[in-house]
């Protein structure tokens, strides 16, 4: 019995530290999580992604003059978080002659699963960018700039 109760405990504790080693990408507590390190999930979101969005998008989401960048970590539409990126290729967006043309919605051509990996592809993308390197880290906010001077 106490063996058991043992195992069970190492196998919890387990779980968890693999768990929280991996935890889902959120932009606040309230947005939605996306794992942005499972691979598979990432791969089907690439695909998607170059079969659907990056004739206008570019490869990778780096954006071309047809469309912007998505994953520059910077989006024109809705807002940063990733609820509002699924809201986004969900929905579309309007045409606005000041910010760009109009965007189709995918929601009568992509399940809200397909949608979900493609905004992890999207994260993990811009997750992979800012760490070579190859953009600067949006979400790094330097305090001392926001600071008026005296």
């Amino acid at each position: 019995m106490k063996l058991s109760y043992f195992l069970t405990i190492v196998f919890v504790l387990g779980v968890t530290s693999v768990a929280s080693a991996q935890e889902p990408h959120r932009m606040h507590p309230g947005d939605l999580a996306l794992s942005i390190d499972n691979k598979a999930l990432v791969s089907q979101g690439e695909n998607i992604f170059s079969e659907k969005c990056s004739a206008c998008h570019g490869g990778r989401g780096v954006g071309t003059g047809r469309a912007p960048c998505l994953t520059c970590g910077k989006f024109m539409f809705r807002g940063n978080t990733n609820a509002e990126i699924f809201e986004t290729v969900y929905s579309g967006t309007p045409r606005d002659g000041s910010r760009g043309g109009k965007m189709g919605a995918f929601s009568s051509i992509l399940s809200n699963e397909e949608i979900i990996s493609v905004v992890t592809f999207l994260r993990a993308t811009e997750r992979d960018r800012i760490a070579s390197g190859e953009i600067a880290d949006p979400y790094n906010v330097d305090d001392a700039a926001m600071k008026f001077p005296e």
